[in-house]
């Protein structure tokens, strides 16, 4: 295993973790500590609430207690590949100008490649970060340069949209298991496209830096970032990585040079927290729906030794300390039916699901019947939605799987946080809204497009306008943002700006609600959002502090709901949704004309919750679910407000005609372990 090393601040947070647990301090010894030193003329603050690692102004605006901010963390523009090839113009910058409330263009196109139509946010983000494929970013700047005498070989105009068999070259590359670059452009070695890759990867470090406010108003907030897009097998195992700050490695490292997890980890720790002072870094997974397995794993299953795989799974932890549950091509939040998970059904779980078992018809005619996974199964095709259904597909049953881990190599693997985002390809930064979803790809340029059923990817009629990232900090700048995400202070949305709060603890006052300032209350007596519960004292149970704030340009909310994953005495995976406060606003019905709910709702939801359930020989996590009142989905929303006359054909289609909103906290868990070690 190769040895990698992280910043002071990541050996922190996982010694949070595995404080109690000594036998995983040799884990922790492969994250070599390197100096994490502030730079020249580094701010800080009186109140230690953050340290910059960066030279800009102190924000005026700051919250011990947290502000909750809203932004996208999954961005795409022309510099994508996939982009580029369909004509999409927009830049990072036009990006960051759309998230901060400009107005920008974006399909269709007329003949001569002009779009005809704008798109504006309603309420501007508090920050973004664009995350365009790293894969191909040589490619796109030999291939877009007229002067370049490549220019007109059949692979670049692939890449530009003029060719799909030269468009595919670049599909095959992500979907081998060795990936190797193609020689037409880039040479045997792929040098070439290696060195041309460093122009457009320096483009975006410049305008994610002068779209970012170092002033004190804090006002937006950007990150460096790029996606890595390993598509092994057809499985997703995309990530988006993030930078904490303006020191990044000269190279976006890719799936090309490094076509595992583990590979991308190494480098991130060797070329970012060994080599350069003050980087620091952490990916995303995204997508894990589409996964067929691929994506995260049992450690305990590697057949590894228990030391080699609680290795493996803390260097994990600190690389990848949050997920995306939510995006354009669906919700990985849970499934119903997962083999050997207890549980009652959950309807919920259906809301933007993307994968479906039994019989399905792939573009060649070929007929494929998609099951479950069976233990420790890894399919193929996972992308197009016919690989097989893995319970490491979700993020419900992945913590389970890590509660798994914990009982067999003593650390749980999967101490995942959440965030949302959207995926789009067009530069639309958080575009989510359901009656003016533009589409995210060119394909999905107007309502006739929008509501065609795909034949695989998901996307047109089973996309969705995608979800928000939620950050809990004390202020809008990039450390303090990049700190929560390392906490999983975290949360997130399928589209619209509920704010939940999220504490657990052994004396949350039953009156906490009442209180002039429960989160100070919640921090005080208890653990937020992403944290652990400390030891349990004599004969307690577990205590939950619930809130939730409703969007003021949404529906209201109706009610909260924690779930509960644990593992039993039989070492059965079990989990439960408890519905919590709210009840009385699920009768009701939504007009399907005007999209009015009949039934009551509420602006804000606050509730104390034992869990009188609680054992304290068992691990479990517990997480926070808030949803709206129910609303139309896009599809049946932007026809309903057609004339019945000028509707598209497609609009009598089989999607869902409503939906609810909601709102996902990180997890809080609870480990058994540190009872036994007592």
């Amino acid at each position: 295993m190769e040895e990698l090393a992280v910043p002071l601040s990541k050996q922190n947070n996982a010694g949070n973790f595995m404080k109690h647990n000594n036998t995983h301090l040799a884990a922790l010894g492969l994250l070599l500590a390197m100096p994490f030193t502030l730079p020249a003329n580094t701010a800080s603050s009186s109140d230690d609430l953050v340290n910059y690692s960066e030279v800009r102004e102190v924000c005026a605006s700051r919250n011990a207690n947290r502000n909750a901010y809203f932004g996208d963390l999954h961005i795409h523009t022309g510099y994508s590949y996939d982009a580029i090839q369909l004509g999409i113009k927009n830049t990072p910058a036009d990006a960051y100008r759309f998230a901060q409330g400009e107005s920008i263009p974006i399909p269709p196109f007329d003949q001569n490649g002009v779009p005809l139509s704008m798109a504006q946010l309603k309420t501007p983000l508090d920050f973004a970060a664009v995350t365009d494929h790293a894969e191909f970013f040589g490619e796109f700047s030999i291939c877009t340069d007229t002067t370049n005498k490549l220019y007109h070989t059949s692979t670049c105009s692939g890449l530009r949209g003029e060719n799909f068999s030269g468009y595919f070259e670049f599909i095959k590359v992500v979907l081998d298991e060795d990936p190797k670059r193609i020689a037409e452009i880039c040479g045997a070695d792929g040098a070439a496209c290696l060195e041309a890759a460093k122009s457009p990867w320096k483009a975006t470090q410049e305008m994610a830096e002068a779209a970012y406010d170092r002033s004190s108003a804090c006002k937006f907030t950007t990150f460096i970032a790029y996606e890595y897009t390993g598509t092994t097998n057809s499985n997703n195992i995309h990530r988006n990585v993030i930078f904490r700050n303006a020191i990044v490695p000269e190279q976006a490292i890719s799936y090309i040079e490094a076509p595992t997890a583990p590979a991308l980890w190494a480098q991130l720790a060797e070329r970012c927290h060994k080599d350069l002072p003050n980087c620091d870094v952490l990916a995303i997974p995204h997508n894990s729906n589409i996964s067929a397995g691929a994506m995260f794993a049992s450690f305990a299953a590697e057949r590894e030794k228990a030391k080699s795989a609680a290795e493996r799974a803390a260097i994990r932890n600190a690389m990848e300390p949050i997920m995306e549950i939510f995006q354009h091509k669906g919700n990985s939040e849970c499934f119903n039916g997962l083999p050997g998970i207890l549980g009652q059904p959950d309807e919920l779980c259906n809301m933007e699901q993307v994968r479906t078992l039994g019989e399905k018809i792939d573009r060649s005619g070929t007929k494929q019947v998609v099951e479950f996974c069976t233990e420790d199964e890894v399919g193929r095709r996972g992308f197009s939605r016919f690989g097989c259904i893995s319970k490491n597909d979700f993020f419900r049953s992945v913590l389970l799987t890590g509660l798994q881990d914990e009982a067999s190599i003593g650390l749980n693997s999967y101490r995942l946080g959440i965030i949302a985002s959207t995926d789009t390809h067009l530069g639309t930064s958080g575009a989510t809204d359901e009656k003016t979803y533009p589409g995210h790809l060119v394909t999905e340029s107007t309502l006739e497009e929008r509501l065609v059923p795909p034949i695989s990817s998901p996307q047109l009629l089973d996309g969705n306008p995608g979800g928000l990232a939620g950050i809990w900090a004390v202020e809008n700048s990039r450390d303090a943002l990049f700190n929560a995400m390392e906490n999983r202070e975290v949360f997130g949305t399928s589209g619209t700006r509920i704010r939940p709060r999220f504490f657990a603890g052994w004396d949350i006052a039953d009156n906490a609600c009442e209180l002039s300032d429960s989160a100070a209350h919640g921090y005080e007596h208890g653990v937020p959002m992403g944290a652990e519960l400390g030891s349990a004292p004599q004969n307690s149970k577990a205590k939950f502090l619930i809130t939730a704030i409703q969007d003021p340009n949404a529906a209201p909310l109706q009610k909260l709901q924690i779930i509960k994953g644990w593992v039993d005495a039989a070492g059965n995976s079990r989990n439960k949704v408890i519905d919590v406060v709210g009840v009385e606003n699920t009768k009701g019905a939504v007009d399907l004309d005007t999209g009015v709910w009949s039934g009551s709702g509420a602006s804000t939801l606050c509730a104390v919750y034992e869990d009188s359930e609680f054992d304290v020989s068992q691990s479990a996590y517990y997480y926070l679910r808030a949803l709206e009142v129910p609303t139309l989905r896009w599809s049946w929303a932007q026809c309903a407000a057609l004339p019945a006359k000028k509707r598209p054909v497609a609009c009598d289609n089989d999607a869902p005609k409503t939906l609810q909103e909601m709102a996902w906290t990180s997890p809080i868990w609870y480990s058994s372990l540190k009872e036994s070690a007592k």
